[in-house]
């Protein structure tokens, strides 16, 4: 078993949480773009149920492979992982809410429907925001030289095996988006030479297609 410290690099985090950041900060406006346009609620319906599910997935692990871990052998501030369990019980309610609402939404387009999800997204940003940024501040420091590279990388695969083989691409270019050419460098590094090859040569066009297509 490999050994806690120095190493562990958890700036990927940073990266998912941009693209956290950036799509459910856009969402409410897309969402109420798509009022009584069926066609447009398929194209953000699949867009938001995309992230939804990432989101929900980020969350699950941390709290099932990587809080556990911390509280286990790290001196935390009670008061900070008590605070991150309840931002993460407020954010996945809205996103109960979010998912109750979706799937009719997506077919009908209602306009009253899709300002609920709206509404309740925009409810939760203040609350999912405080939460990123204290992960990235309070967290992440005390995670780089506390769990081992093994534990890290779980991590990560748990988070990778949640996104279906045909979208990884794509989820590809939304980590990227915002990434320096170091930073995509990074981390593109620990994706499997065939992935990125396949991204370079289709994945990112399908992304830029696709974002090109919901953001309008």
């Amino acid at each position: 078993m490999s050994t806690p410290g120095p190493g562990v690099d958890t700036h990927e985090m940073v990266l998912i949480h941009r693209v956290i950041r950036r799509e459910f900060g856009q969402l409410p406006r897309l969402l109420r773009s798509a009022a009584g346009d069926r066609a447009r609620s398929k194209v953000i319906g699949a867009h938001a149920r995309e992230m939804v599910s990432f989101l929900h997935t980020h969350h699950s692990g941390e709290d099932e492979l990587l809080f556990p871990l911390l509280r286990e052998r790290a001196a935390l501030d009670p008061e900070l992982m008590d605070r991150m369990d309840a931002q993460h019980e407020q954010v996945d309610n809205a996103v109960t809410g979010i998912s109750a609402e979706l799937p009719g939404w997506t077919a009908s387009a209602d306009a009253a429907a899709g300002e609920r999800m709206a509404a309740l997204i925009e409810a939760m940003m203040p609350t999912l925001i405080d939460h990123l940024a204290e992960e990235e501040q309070k967290l992440l420091p005390i995670v780089s030289v506390t769990v081992t590279q093994s534990e890290w990388d779980a991590l990560g695969k748990h988070g990778m095996s949640a996104i279906p083989l045909t979208r990884r691409l794509v989820m590809l270019g939304h980590i990227t988006e915002e990434a320096d050419d170091a930073e995509r460098q990074t981390f593109l590094q620990v994706v499997p030479a065939p992935a990125r090859l396949a991204f370079k040569l289709i994945g990112h066009r399908q992304f830029t297609r696709e974002t090109a297509m919901i953001r309008r």
